[in-house]
């Protein structure tokens, strides 16, 4: 088992985040929380309903993110 510690960011500025695989998208609502291995290129998103979505990081797969900020002048938390 890998020592590599999973990081956690919070995104519960985000009403919702969408990854595009070429015009097949899945979108996760009330996104709560980002969950990433340092180097990985999957992560884990925990919605409001405490559903986990394992997804591949953008630019894999042909994934592109998009997401809405529920603050427009501040749509970057990290």
């Amino acid at each position: 088992m890998s020592d590599t510690k999973i990081t956690k960011s919070d995104i519960t500025t985000e009403t919702w985040r969408e990854y595009d695989f070429g015009g097949r998208v899945y979108r996760i609502e009330a996104p709560v929380a980002l969950y990433m291995r340092p180097g990985g290129t999957t992560h884990r998103i925990v919605d409001a309903s405490n559903i986990v979505h394992c997804v591949p990081a953008p630019g894999f797969q042909g994934c592109v993110l998009r997401w809405s900020s529920k603050d427009p002048q501040a749509p970057v938390a990290f």
